[in-house]
């Protein structure tokens, strides 16, 4: 067992099953077991043996391992979006621009449809092109979450984070794969909603092993 904070190996001696309680010598950090557990895995996985739409490429003193968020949702959510945007957005807008007049009362009410359509054309194309990457180093990394080059990128460091967990979510929406996954300590990360399970969870299994091998947190 290693501590979760300095990840330093806990000796025996220090470890109470029992009171569900451990302690670092190290840092004199202590902790429950059962909250932590899930931080420690066996040495059956297999970072390498990457499921269909996961990758993981190495670098000179970086590791990025990533995911698509390709879904076949995408065969509903394009033709959905094809007739929302042409008969709420064409309707409302085009024949502004057809007649050469603009209407005022007509355009915001159009607004909320031209969100929409903006949100919903974002999760088509995720289910499309879009893919989940993390570039991770000594110091820490970054999360991309996007299209090619375009997307959000979100920053931490290993220091700030404590706990790298999976979680479900009760909130489902087209696009979603009904989990997450959670960077937890100082700062909380969240990212992955549409990643497929298993490729979520080679994804969890993949930062874990790494941290731990490597040492990184």
């Amino acid at each position: 067992m290693k501590c979760p904070k300095c990840n330093s190996v806990i000796q025996a001696e220090h470890i109470n099953i029992q009171t569900d309680i451990a302690q670092c010598t190290k840092c004199q950090h202590i902790f429950k077991i059962s909250e932590n557990i899930e931080n420690y895995i066996d040495d059956g996985f297999n970072i390498n043996n990457t499921p269909n739409g996961t990758w993981i490429k190495k670098g000179f003193n970086h590791t990025i391992i990533g995911a698509t968020t390709r879904s076949p949702i995408a065969f509903f959510l394009v033709p959905f979006m094809l007739v929302w945007s042409g008969g709420s957005i064409g309707g409302i807008y085009g024949t502004q621009l057809v007649n050469g007049e603009f209407d005022l009362f007509q355009s915001l009410f159009g607004i909320p449809f031209l969100i929409g359509s903006i949100i919903f054309w974002s999760f088509a194309l995720m289910a499309i092109w879009g893919k989940v990457e993390l570039t991770l180093d000594n110091q820490g990394g970054k999360i991309f979450t996007g299209i090619g080059n375009i997307g959000l990128v979100k920053r931490f460091l290993w220091t700030d984070i404590s706990t790298i967990k999976e979680k479900q979510v009760n909130l489902h929406y087209p696009g979603s794969q009904g989990g997450s996954l959670v960077f937890e300590g100082k700062k909380r990360i969240s990212f992955g909603l549409g990643v497929k399970e298993e490729r979520r969870y080679y994804l969890l299994r993949a930062v874990k092993s790494l941290t731990h091998i490597n040492k990184w947190k």
